[in-house]
């Protein structure tokens, strides 16, 4: 059985260590494109949070009994598709509100975290398990996105030099 507790220690970690790298940035740094396709950090701040934010729900569904009401994607394509769908709702929003979006996103998915039973996480859902799905959503997407931003900002460094 999964420990919420060791789920609560990995999206801690790995929250801390994306806010470190994000908190590091300039605001010029944060809208520069490029940092993975075309999107600069401020998108990432937009996608990351939706994912969060999805995760959240996920938590509290499956917890009310209506997991299956979930909507999920069915593969890259549609995961790509959703992604492009989110980015455009968000093209006009600042920083700062991408920003506070994507913390108040982080605080909510902890939550429904805290608050979820913790004989459920291992209960099946979307073809992998309830914490799988968050993990993916959560902590695990913070690594990729944290190391995808180190890799840019190290790139950055040798084309300026």
């Amino acid at each position: 059985m999964t420990a919420k507790s060791d789920v609560l220690k990995s999206l801690d970690h790995s929250w801390d260590e994306l806010r470190t790298v994000i908190d590091s940035m300039s605001e010029p740094e944060m809208v520069e494109p490029g940092v993975v396709e075309e999107w600069s950090i401020k998108d990432l701040l937009g996608h990351i949070a939706f994912w969060a934010a999805r995760a959240a729900n996920t938590l509290t569904e499956v917890s009310a009994g209506r997991g299956d009401s979930v909507p999920g994607t069915a593969d890259q394509a549609e995961t790509d598709e959703w992604n492009a769908r989110e980015a455009a709702a968000r093209e006009d929003k600042t920083l700062v509100q991408l920003r506070d979006e994507w913390e108040r996103s982080h605080e909510t998915a902890r939550t429904a975290l805290k608050k979820f039973p913790e004989d459920k996480l291992d209960l099946p859902f979307k073809d992998h398990t309830v914490v799988f799905s968050f993990g993916a959503d959560t902590f695990a997407h913070y690594q990729e996105h944290a190391t995808q931003i180190r890799a840019w900002l190290r790139q950055m460094e040798t084309t300026e030099a």
